[in-house]
């Protein structure tokens, strides 16, 4: 027979490979580094991509405040908890690559709303944590004082006190303010056996805590709080001191004695441009040797700050109380602020009154003499009738 063989490959090779599988393995891979580079595109636009935010509008910011020893993953859960993070896992999968689940930071942060786990991240580990704020107003006594530090900073009034009085009995120690160490041991004494038997608890810092807006560091420690306020406050005398003192060096009042002064007129005034002439008056009756016979005195050693007084309440026995004793009380009432510290450093010379009552529109009226004192307290009660 003479047909040839039909399939046999004379060469005794393998039969030659397919084109279609060639193009079909690689639509194959073609597929998966697709689907895998949409699969990272994805991730990247959820790791960084903003939701929620107008791009021309500044985001809106929420309060976290991160405690000593957080993880990350207990902060993936509060910023979850606080409408911050949507993407929990991404967002700990992120921090774990990037080696950042270690760089926390305690503190107070304000985070923006709408934005990518990415962003969030950046701000907590990158971010400085916002200053924690304390404004102390002018007036206000230690004690007050610290419920603030305390509701700002964390600590407890009772250690914030204890530092604070600590710093500032130190201090005028050592600068001989309230003259030599025996009268400073007096002094120390009168704090500790209370405004009355039984009442209020008195402390060194009374006075020394300076009214201003301050920013700590989170975590700040009860006496650096302590120590910025007393140091402001002894700045302050200190710069007030630097002008001619004419009636206080008549008087020698020294700076503890002015600090003390400058409490009462914080107390009394009501209007900035009565300070310098309250404090006047005051000067006038320690020239004269009376008694200043001061409301704030007695209202701060009763404890009954912005209350009405009793007639009884005149004749508690009390070092604070200047309608029994002549010359000024101890100590400071409260904490006053710059204006009145100058009030007292710069009394209105001109001023020759000795008494003064409120006028029933936010002010007073000063008189020089007894009767024209009374005049006016008839016509103050007269128009407090008239009102009720």
């Amino acid at each position: 027979m003479n047909g040839s063989v039909p399939t046999a490959d004379r060469s005794g090779g393998a039969p030659a490979p397919d084109p279609r599988g060639r193009r079909f393995v690689v639509v194959v891979l073609l597929g998966v580094v697709c689907g895998a580079l949409l699969t990272l595109g994805w991730v990247w636009g959820r790791w960084s991509g903003d939701w929620g935010v107008a791009p021309e509008a500044a985001p809106q910011t929420v309060s976290v405040r991160i405690y000593p020893g957080m993880t990350m993953a207990s902060t993936a859960d509060t910023l979850v908890a606080r409408g911050l993070l949507r993407e929990r896992r991404l967002f700990l999968i992120g921090a774990r690559l990037s080696g950042r689940d270690r760089a926390l930071q305690t503190g107070l942060y304000e985070l923006p709303v709408g934005v990518s786990p990415r962003r969030l991240l950046r701000e907590l580990v990158d971010a400085r944590p916002v200053p924690v704020r304390v404004t102390v107003p002018e007036g206000v006594e230690a004690e007050l004082v610290a419920e603030l530090v305390a509701q700002a900073l964390g600590c407890t009034p009772a250690a914030f006190l204890a530092a604070a009085d600590s710093v500032t009995e130190q201090t005028i120690r050592a600068r001989g303010w309230l003259g030599p160490p025996q009268q400073a041991d007096r002094y120390d004494a009168l704090l500790a056996g209370g405004a009355v038997p039984g009442g209020r608890p008195l402390h060194w810092s009374e006075g020394y805590l300076a009214p201003d807006t301050y920013h700590f560091a989170e975590g700040t420690a009860a006496r650096e709080v302590a120590r910025a306020m007393v140091s402001l406050q002894i700045t302050r005398l200190d710069s007030l001191y630097l002008w001619p003192v004419r009636w206080l060096g008549e008087l020698n009042l020294p700076p503890h004695a002015v600090l003390t002064l400058a409490s009462i007129v914080e107390a009394e005034a009501r209007r900035d441009d009565e300070r310098a002439r309250i404090a006047a008056v005051y000067l006038n009756r320690l020239r004269r040797g009376g008694r200043l016979e001061a409301d704030p005195t007695v209202a701060y050693a009763l404890d009954k700050r912005g209350q009405r007084l009793l007639y009884r309440d005149l004749r508690v026995a009390s070092a604070y109380n200047t309608y029994l004793h002549a010359g000024l009380p101890p100590g400071p009432i409260g904490n006053p602020g710059r204006a009145a510290l100058t009030a007292a450093v710069r009394p209105d010379t001109t001023c020759d009154a000795y008494y003064f009552v409120a006028d029933g529109q936010g002010g007073h009226v000063f008189s020089r003499t007894s009767a024209e004192h009374r005049a006016a307290v008839a016509r103050y009660r007269r128009q407090r009738s008239e009102q009720r």
